[in-house]
């Protein structure tokens, strides 16, 4: 059994406007290859950037498709 202070989760988001340019995006970028999968459901979302008290919506505040990848690393 592997002790979780072993390693540590690394994500990688990929936001594209449909489902399938994010997936041939995590195919490109070679992902799969690096030991990445699917961390939950791929779905739209709306993204606001916030820094301090200013808050900016991004992508004119359209929707766009977010894709997670998570993979476990040494320490």
């Amino acid at each position: 059994m592997t002790n979780t202070s072993e390693s540590r989760d690394e994500y990688v988001t990929i936001i594209a406007p449909t489902a399938n340019e994010a997936m041939a995006q995590f195919k490109a970028r070679g992902l799969d290859v690096q030991g990445y999968a699917i961390a939950g459901r791929i779905g739209r979302h709306q993204f606001t950037l916030v820094g301090g008290e200013d808050a900016q919506e991004l992508f004119s505040g359209a929707g766009m498709i977010a894709a997670t990848f998570a993979r476990k690393i040494p320490g």
